[in-house]
């Protein structure tokens, strides 16, 4: 089996797989170097690990050496829109109401991805860092691929974990529906006079959401979803005038804002593969489906794809069935697909939602986060959807080890 992509995603599959199945021969191929974790730096890229997420990282080995490296807990969540304060119309999450230790926990990409790596190193699953698939030819019994340098490989099955802008898609000419925004996130890491109390801040304002996600060194992470030129001043501005802008943007919830990691923007788009299969081919992750950044859902949603095939994968191989057959990977497409579009179609709701300027909609908006507030059934619904604990989970991200 050859797994195309060394992101969270991937890396998760070939483990998952790695530990499942001895006699399964696995390849990856990722064209970046291996990740190597920094401890005196901190990665502009973190996710919002959901429990689901951390079930499924401690079944496939990871999760504890991730936790002790640097993982940020975050145990309360507040969601309040621009026109008012954190206080009147604020919508608030606590773990306390869950029966939970926490909500989740902010985790760098380059940590979670090294210590997968590390994993790997236990298993006969073969990683090639460096190393970029050129070519892919299918057929009835096998899928072959050939890299860069001329390395050819044949195998049951390929699984696109590739990202966003999946090379193996494109090749292969997966139908997708995809759409801008028009808007781009600025990330930077933040120290602020207030502390952040463990908490993830979001505010919805008119051009896009601005959230500020809990780090364990008291700093917070800085995701701004703006208009694309907006985005793109705020990266090319000196630091005080950044500074300037974000603290009116963010008003006083964490005091005076002191100062500014490098800055980066990347652009905001929804994607959804129509076909998450065909013979021999399964597409996981950001290649299959990218949502809005807004709830922080766009990993836990690949991850679960991850263990949702690696579960179905290794049913058919106790079975004897082919793993790289149709039939068995639309077992996967069935479990995922439905639940990825409708994360999809609920985030881009919730953002043309805040962004609707009519006269009404400040004292609507308010209104309806001061509702769910009131409602702890619904108020739970959400809770229990953030924390990544409902539909039809795989085992692995029912409990963890």
């Amino acid at each position: 089996m050859v797994i195309a992509g060394g992101g969270p995603v991937g890396l998760a599959l070939a483990a998952l797989l790695g530990r499942g199945a001895n006699d399964l021969e696995i390849r990856l191929y990722e064209p970046r170097p291996a990740p190597q974790w920094n401890p005196g730096s901190m990665d502009l890229r973190v996710y919002a690990l959901s429990r689901a997420s951390q079930n499924i990282l401690a079944n496939l080995g990871a999760w504890d050496a991730i936790a002790e490296a640097r993982a940020s807990p975050y145990r309360l969540m507040r969601v309040w829109h621009g026109e008012s304060h954190a206080g009147a119309g604020t919508l608030t999450f606590d773990s306390a109401d869950t029966g939970e230790p926490d909500l989740g926990h902010i985790v760098e990409d380059v940590l979670c991805r090294d210590r997968i790596r590390q994993v790997l190193q236990d298993t006969s699953v073969k990683v090639a860092f460096g190393a970029r698939i050129e070519s892919v030819e299918t057929g009835e019994r096998a899928v072959r691929v050939t890299t860069e340098d001329g390395e050819t490989v044949s195998a049951n099955a390929l699984i696109a974990a590739d990202g966003s802008d999946s090379p193996i898609r494109e090749q292969l000419n997966f139908p997708v529906t995809e759409f801008s925004y028009g808007q781009r996130a600025v990330v930077t890491h933040v120290a602020t006079g207030r502390s952040h109390r463990e908490t993830a801040w979001q505010r919805f304002l008119p051009d896009g959401p601005l959230a500020f996600l809990p780090l364990l060194d008291g700093r917070s992470s800085v995701v701004w979803s703006t208009g694309s030129e907006h985005a793109e001043a705020l990266c090319r501005a000196g630091e005080d005038d950044f500074l300037g802008e974000l603290q009116t943007a963010a008003g006083d919830v964490l005091g005076r804002i002191q100062s500014a990691s490098r800055r980066a923007s990347f652009p905001l788009r929804a994607i959804h593969a129509s076909q998450y299969c065909r013979p021999r081919v399964a597409l996981v992750g950001d290649s299959a489906h990218t949502v809005h950044p807004l709830a922080g859902q766009g990993m836990n949603l690949g991850l679960l794809d991850a263990a949702v095939l690696a579960e179905v994968i290794l049913e058919a191989l106790a079975r004897d069935e082919d793993p790289g057959d149709l039939r068995v990977l639309r077992r996967y497409e069935r479990r995922r697909k439905g639940e990825n579009l409708k994360m999809l179609l609920a985030l881009d709701g919730l953002h043309r939602l805040f962004r609707l300027s009519a006269p009404a909609m400040p004292q609507l908006r308010a209104a309806g986060l001061s509702a769910v507030n009131s409602a702890p059934l619904l108020k739970g619904l959400f809770m229990n959807e953030a924390l990544g604990l409902r539909g039809d989970l795989p085992a692995t991200a029912r409990r963890s080890v």
